[in-house]
């Protein structure tokens, strides 16, 4: 299980420090061209490369349901056509200087993927983390500009700019959660050629339509840098991001991703020579903190013990539990988790619990396995979290508890 995280975990890594290049290499070449030119252009070249995929996992296309293919449909408009266009436009409106303020903006990224979540996913976190929310956007403000004092200033300078990056980043955020809810049954590169496929139909209208005239303006150069960005920063890591995402939880991943604007500051220091003003860099520090906080709440946590006897309680009320010492939650935030267990050698999906039982009166940390129903008491078992469902909740009597109960699974 460990290796699986850390090779995940790498491999999202490697995918970000390849779009920090992006921007602070490769894609002040291409400055000539508009951006939504620029955007389908890239992705043709990338969807040709990631084509094997699609007719190689083609029989996979029969799983993915409905809501699946909305979740495609998303990932490829927002991550895809709108997010690298808002992103790119970006870039482009700073002639390449001070591009550090675009990428660090784009660390509002989990937040968004995270109230989105919230919304969508029905996922729920702990009271603390709406503060980590405010403070960090607070320290975006101070972010965009150099004089962040002089508020007519930044509105002049760098509004729009920050705009477009947080465009960028809002689309981006999304296209992680539902990029991670679309490939639960499929391949990492089918999901990949996909994006891309997609996100080719819907920048076509605009490209050919606006821009058709305007190819042969496309230099030599240019069109090797776009063969650079695929192999790099755009096929290719969105491949390596993929494979690394269905092996590691999205808020895990967002974590990953922090080497991104870091490295991007690096990059443009010795590449451009930019270097942010102090108020910039605080606000950066601080950003770069509370989104690490923030994730950090919802980050997924192993627990490793022995299951002991309880009251019986659970059972009573038709949800059998696995009790475990409280003792082994350790740090991990109280409240109602979706998990996986695994126990006697197989994996189950069900419901960990961790917080005051108001039936019992005491704390208490308890698992739910779903479709199961032999007895484990004296066995080992693995518990990995996965999301965060809601804070613990006081219950006047077993049958209220036994409502809310039945709710929680419904959410499973």
């Amino acid at each position: 299980m460990r290796n699986k995280i850390y090779i995940g975990s790498l491999a999202v890594v490697i995918a970000a420090l390849l779009w920090s290049l992006d921007g602070t290499f490769l894609r002040p070449q291409l400055f000539t061209l508009p951006s939504v030119l620029v955007v389908f252009l890239e992705h043709s070249l990338g969807f040709i490369v990631l084509l094997p995929f699609l007719i190689i996992y083609r029989k996979q296309l029969k799983e993915i349901n409905k809501k699946q293919w909305a979740a495609v449909f998303w990932v490829a408009l927002f991550g895809g056509a709108l997010g690298t266009t808002f992103m790119t436009k970006a870039l482009f409106l700073t002639g390449f200087k001070d591009i550090s303020v675009v990428i660090l903006l784009q660390k509002f990224q989990p937040l968004f993927a995270i109230g989105l979540a919230a919304f969508f996913l029905r996922e729920r976190f702990p009271k603390i983390f709406y503060l980590y929310a405010a403070v960090a956007v607070i320290a975006g403000y101070f972010v965009t500009s150099k004089d962040p004092f002089t508020i007519s200033n930044v509105l002049k300078t760098t509004g729009m700019i920050a705009l477009y990056s947080l465009l960028a980043a809002f689309a981006w955020g999304s296209s992680t959660t539902f990029g991670k809810y679309s490939i639960k049954n499929i391949n990492y590169g089918l999901l990949a050629a996909l994006r891309f496929g997609i996100t080719v139909l819907i920048m076509a209208f605009p490209a050919l339509y606006y821009y058709s005239g305007q190819f042969s303006a496309v230099s030599p150069r240019q069109w090797s840098t776009l063969v650079i960005i695929v192999f790099t920063s755009g096929a290719a890591s969105m491949f390596l991001y993929y494979y690394g995402l269905k092996k590691i939880p999205a808020s895990i991943a967002t974590l990953c991703e922090l080497s991104w604007p870091v490295s991007a500051i690096f990059f443009d220091y010795f590449l451009n020579h930019n270097v942010l003003s102090w108020t910039q860099l605080v606000g950066a520090s601080v950003l770069i903190v509370m989104v690490y906080l923030t994730t950090r709440l919802n980050k997924s946590r192993i627990i490793v013990g022995m299951v002991e006897a309880g009251a019986n309680k659970g059972g009573k009320m038709g949800a059998k539990t696995a009790n475990l010492n409280v003792k082994l939650a350790g740090d991990l935030p109280k409240g109602l988790y979706t998990c996986e267990i695994e126990a006697n050698g197989k994996k189950y999906q069900g419901l960990l619990f961790y917080g005051h039982n108001s039936i019992t009166g005491k704390d208490s940390l308890e698992a739910h396995l779903l479709n199961f129903s032999s007895n484990i008491y004296g066995h080992q078992i693995t518990v990995t979290t996965d999301r965060y469902l809601r804070l613990p909740r006081t219950f006047k009597n077993p049958e209220d508890l036994m409502i809310q109960i039945k709710k929680d699974l419904e959410m499973v």
